[in-house]
């Protein structure tokens, strides 16, 4: 075979392994984009939920269940050690607890936040030694 032919089929064969990496990696990219954008729906969901269940004066019967089902959909997109804290929390503030005090229920929220931040896989890293937050 010619040298010219041979270089052209290298030269094809490499613009066809480059462009179909190029598709795979782009679909991997906007997979992850799209499960990242999920997250943070079903995350803000639960975060509200919780707001209303802090929230003096909201029907507590109504935002038990906006929590239940925001905490049961976050099973679909979150990774294991968020779905861990968040049932860490759940137990805590579980209303048969009788050992639920406000420093146990700040720190297991702490460490759910931490957990959400962490899986939405954010440009800062948090220091769990100095995180604080408390519902408003």
């Amino acid at each position: 075979m010619e040298t010219s032919i041979v270089i052209a089929i290298i030269s094809a064969s490499a613009s066809i392994i480059v462009a179909a990496l190029s598709f795979v990696l782009n679909k991997r990219a906007e997979r992850k984009a799209a499960l990242q954008q999920r997250k943070v729906v079903h995350y803000q969901e639960l975060l509200n939920a919780l707001s209303d269940l802090a929230v003096d004066g909201t029907d507590k019967e109504k935002a038990n269940q906006r929590f239940a089902n925001a905490a049961n959909t976050i099973a679909l997109v979150a990774p294991q050690h968020v779905i861990e804290a968040l049932m860490r929390f759940h137990d805590e503030v579980e209303f048969s607890n009788p050992n639920k005090s406000q420093e146990s229920h700040d720190r297991a929220l702490k460490e759910l936040l931490l957990a959400i931040r962490k899986s939405l896989e954010l440009p800062i890293r948090d220091d769990p030694k100095t995180f604080d937050f408390h519902l408003i």
